[in-house]
């Protein structure tokens, strides 16, 4: 055990895991303001000093230690905020495993944060004030949490522990488990070291020219890589500050960001590729008064593919809020690197390879093209940093590939992580690999397909099925195993799910193979609307094409696997052998403005139907009153967008998680009417 006080000084120079430097920092800067909680009105709900983060850690620490030893894993069930930094730091510092989950929800299937669960077998959970009851009922619903020994609450307190005793922690001991998919199935936990955190943690530093000046205003959820590391670890390891916005408040209104970048002066942000394009479409008109960009030094954007048009369209819609191109930072990265893998240097402004699009498509040689026509546009995500190599590999003879050819993209470095946890088939295939011309290796299998040209590194797709919708990675077999069981006619292994770019934005396409026994006797609507319905329940997205094709229809290889890839280019070249089909489209329809005083509940119901339709694709009259909102496939976003038009067209209350309590829409139309009518009252 080491017995340290809050003011032992660790010698920089000396400091090799991520927890020296926690304590290090809150030794040196003890009254500095660390963290910033706000809410949908920018203000401020909580704040922590370094002094008063580190003693409400220590806390949370001496409570798991109490009942449980090193290296045990602990689930943290909060969504954010000044609670979840805490327990979050209370389990490395302790040398527990922190394994971050989503929230389950009431009344809706939580096959996600069960598999994680299961996977990982925690001994406690960390909740706080706001989810512990919802955590203790579903845990108590089931029969599989008996390995659960001990719920904690977390609160923050003005509690010191002037001398503390925590366990030694080494470099290679596992301070978290970083589940990156929606997985249904087999849910992967990538085991990231103490090492890993701290030398990436490193890599964003040089990158990004970091200092103690860092103020960071994020929007991103903590159990993802880019919110927990990126945003939320990177000003603790270098002494800077973080504002936090709820993700779901950016939703409704994405100008908030904006607002707590000008008051802030912020510094460094991050962001998606689609939240780029979400404040383009959303923040209608720019404010120059109460909106000030022009602090900003760095605006990274990674997670999915990073795409020029949205860097320009970016750029030209808020230049008149003081945004300068050059402070965009395309990177790539993914969570079996920790997080970052390259990233293009902070005084450098966004490159682009304009290709050949029909050589690279034939032999995947890359060739600058003029030709606007056949060209295709590539942004850089910039070199390595801290002694990482990137190697483009040829995945069939993993023979080295030289510059300017398409491969697979292995990375080599310190920030690799060690595995997925409990899976050493897994791990050996993605972690270990070795080329076979001059045994390089370890190295990491990205599934990426990309280029070197001239030291800066180029994505141009995946190898691997992976699918990015919005930032979330999704694995098709998942979504597979759910679509063809949601209906009683859709024949079982017989669904490829893939993504297509439309409209600068990767959608979701379902193709479904009908039983032969239903060729003649199916209800197109109903299956569409299962699907849907589906989708929706278990992953939070709506689908944007649905093919339903003949048995047999769907290309397989000979030992029953699916082809993806070349479904998706059936269907592309139109080429399946369809039954039906379903595309989502703009139904673009007036909703006009309703007399506030000779409101109804009809009036709220049929304004539902007529907003779902036009958002949705489907149309209005179709859509029946008694249908429970979610079988339309209302994703979390669409969700939002709707509560918050809701309550402004109708002055009511509707909370978003009504939404997802499988209400009909003629429910939801009561319930708002109901609470307009309350609040003309008072």
């Amino acid at each position: 055990m080491n017995k340290l006080g809050i003011y032992h000084r660790v010698q920089p120079d000396c400091i090799t895991t991520f927890n020296e430097k926690i304590i290090d920092r809150a030794t040196r800067t003890p009254n500095k303001t660390v963290f910033i909680q706000l809410n949908e009105a920018c203000e401020e709900t909580s704040n922590l000093s370094y002094r008063k983060l580190i003693h409400n850690s220590i806390g949370v620490s001496k409570q798991l230690l109490e009942h449980h030893k090193k290296g045990d894993r602990c689930l943290i069930a909060i969504p954010g905020g000044a609670e979840f930094i805490t327990a979050f730091l209370g389990c490395i510092l302790s040398g527990i495993i922190a394994v971050p989950t989503i929230l389950p929800k009431r009344n809706k299937p939580n096959s996600r944060f069960w598999s994680i669960v299961q996977d990982s077998n925690p001994v406690c959970v960390l909740t706080s004030n706001d989810t512990r009851e919802l955590v203790e009922s579903q845990l108590e619903a089931s029969e599989n949490t008996t390995h659960i020994k001990n719920i904690v609450n977390v609160e923050i307190s003005n509690t010191e522990y002037l001398s503390y005793e925590l366990p030694e922690v080494q470099p290679d001991d596992i301070a978290f488990l970083q589940y990156t998919s929606g997985s249904v199935g087999r849910p992967k936990g990538i085991m990231v070291s103490q090492k890993n955190l701290f030398h990436n943690s490193g890599i964003i530093k040089r990158s990004f020219n970091h200092t103690s000046k860092l103020v960071s205003v994020s929007w991103l959820p903590p159990f993802h890589d880019m919110g927990l590391i990126g945003c939320m670890l990177q000003p603790i390891f270098v002494g800077g500050v973080i504002i936090i916005i709820q993700p779901s408040d950016f939703i409704r209104n994405p100008s908030l960001w904006f607002q707590a970048i000008s008051k802030y002066k912020a510094t460094t942000v991050g962001c998606p590729n689609f939240g780029l394009d979400y404040c383009v479409e959303k923040i209608t008109e720019p404010n120059a008064n109460a909106m000030n960009l022009s602090s900003l030094k760095v605006l990274f954007c990674g997670s999915e593919p990073v795409r020029e048009n949205s860097l320009r369209s970016f750029a030209d819609k808020f230049s008149s809020l003081n945004f300068k191109n050059e402070v965009f930072l395309p990177c790539y990265g993914l969570a079996e690197a920790t997080l970052m893998v390259s990233g293009i240097s902070q005084n450098e402004e966004p490159g682009y390879f304009y290709a050949d699009r029909i050589k690279i498509s034939a032999n995947q040689i890359v060739v600058k093209t003029s030709d606007y026509h056949n060209m295709i546009s590539y942004s850089s995500c910039g070199r390595t940093w801290n002694h990482t190599e990137v190697l483009i590999v040829d995945p069939n003879t993993r023979y080295l590939l030289p510059e300017n050819m398409v491969g697979e993209v292995w990375v080599m470095n310190d920030s690799v992580c060690k595995g997925y946890w409990n899976k050493p088939i897994e791990t050996a295939e993605v972690f270990h690999a070795f080329t076979n011309d001059n045994y390089k290796g370890p190295c990491l299998r990205t599934g990426d397909l990309g280029f070197l040209s001239n030291n800066q590194l180029y994505i141009t797709g995946r190898l691997k099925e992976l699918i990015i919708v919005r930032g979330v990675n999704l694995i098709p077999n998942d979504i597979e195993n759910v679509v063809d069981k949601c209906h009683p006619a859709l024949q079982g292994n017989g669904c490829a799910v893939f993504s297509i770019e439309h409209e600068n934005s990767e959608q979701l396409v379902v193709v479904q193979e009908i039983k032969r026994v239903h060729m003649n006797s199916f209800n197109q609507d109903e299956i569409i609307q299962a699907i849907q319905s589906a989708v929706a329940e278990h992953f939070e997205l709506s689908v944007y094409a649905i093919v339903v094709i003949y048995p047999m229809g769907l290309p397989k290889t000979t030992s029953g696997k699916i082809q993806r890839i070349e479904c998706r280019k059936l269907y592309l070249e139109d080429n399946l052998r369809m039954v039906f089909s379903w595309q989502k489209e703009e139904h673009i329809q007036e909703l006009g403005d309703v007399d506030a005083d000779t409101v109804t509940a009809g009036h709220i119901m049929n304004w539902i139907k007529n907003w779902l339709g036009a958002k949705l694709g489907i149309d209005p009259r179709q859509i029946e009153s008694e249908q429970p909102i979610l079988s339309l496939g209302l994703d979390s976003i669409t969700a939002v967008e709707l509560e918050t038009e809701l309550n402004a067209r109708f002055a009511t209350d509707i909370f978003v998680g009504d939404f997802f309590e499988n209400n009909t829409i003629e429910c939801i139309a009561k319930v708002a009417f109901k609470n307009s009518v309350q609040e003309k009252v008072t």
